[in-house]
């Protein structure tokens, strides 16, 4: 028996409203949150501590991404390259809105 290639899913559509709502707020969060403590505490305290929290935040959420690709992403698939809304959808679509 020849041995067939793995079967790729493709990155999940995501239905309803609120579900929609969530995957844009993870989104958000992922991407905006670095900027926005690092801008914050820039501006309050001091450039290169408010640099320093940008970078540690950068950090923390290329981690929470990381956690997201792998309990969302087939196996098989979790080495093909994904963008940060696509890692998104897959989490939404696989672990709370299951439709």
């Amino acid at each position: 028996m020849e041995h067939l290639p793995p079967r790729i899913e493709l990155v999940p559509k995501i239905h309803g409203f609120w579900c929609k709502v969530l995957q844009v707020t993870l989104y958000g969060l992922l991407t905006l949150t670095p900027f926005g403590v690092g801008a914050w505490v820039g501006y309050a305290y001091n450039l290169w501590i408010g640099i320093a929290f940008f970078l540690f935040f950068t950090l923390v959420s290329g981690v929470v991404s990381s956690k997201m690709r792998i309990a969302s992403i087939p196996f098989e698939q979790q080495e093909m390259n994904y963008s940060t809304m696509a890692i998104v959808k897959w989490y939404v679509a696989k672990n709370i809105c299951l439709h």
